[in-house]
């Protein structure tokens, strides 16, 4: 587990927090057995946000955008109210079909929409309204999936990004200054505060959390 995730305050923020559910268990185990990276996977504190964050919105629709091994995507779904749609999009089609049979094999009665592919090149085509989209994918897309997502939302509906404090080297002025991923990161930040008809707020959670609430 990654350090700066790891420090005191969040530790404790965690244990004083709803503990996983046995399928979060299993995708916690299975992605840090199984996959490549298994760090890019969401963590229990941010995982509770997600979750209490659909039980106080009742979307009815959710985007999410990265699905990796489907850890944040089980905890979008735990309080989606019954007649409501969660699609999912992963640009890897191998990465996507290890977590679908994952899926399969552990939870056969999911309501998840797969769709495999870039997401710049499939949501146009999916002709989706949704009122909660979470962004955890390439970070170099993430200006064109706020100007592409933002304007499908409805008023009062919520967008996230994901990993917007980049391990904390947002803050350090040397790397803003000489390495590109944090350089497009920071940039992201300066942009989405930015937001015209929003109400941004950038989350110290894990690696950053920015949410982005449309106000009409």
């Amino acid at each position: 587990m990654h350090p700066d995730w790891q420090d005191e305050i969040h530790v404790y923020s965690e244990n004083m927090s709803s503990p996983e559910t046995p399928f979060l268990q299993a995708i916690n185990e299975f992605t840090w057995k199984k996959m490549i990276n298994p760090r890019m996977l969401s963590g229990h504190l941010q995982g509770r946000f997600l979750s209490s964050l659909v039980a106080l919105k009742q979307p009815q629709c959710i985007l999410e955008i990265g699905t990796f091994t489907g850890y944040a995507t089980a905890c979008l779904l735990e309080h989606l109210p019954q007649n409501a749609s969660l699609h999912t999009i992963e640009a890897d089609a191998e990465t996507a079909h290890k977590t679908q049979t994952f899926w399969l094999s552990q939870h056969p009665q999911h309501r998840v929409n797969w769709h495999v592919g870039e997401a710049l090149t499939l949501l146009p085509n999916l002709q989706l309204q949704p009122d909660f989209v979470f962004v955890d994918a390439d970070k170099h897309n993430y200006k064109q999936y706020l100007d592409l997502c933002f304007p499908m939302l409805k008023p009062g509906g919520v967008l996230l990004f994901d990993n917007t404090l980049w391990s904390k080297r947002v803050t350090i002025e040397a790397d803003r200054l000489t390495d590109r991923d944090t350089q497009n990161m920071h940039a992201f930040n300066q942009y989405a505060k930015n937001t015209p008809n929003a109400l941004v707020t950038l989350l110290p959670i894990r690696d950053g959390i920015t949410l982005i609430t449309k106000l009409t």
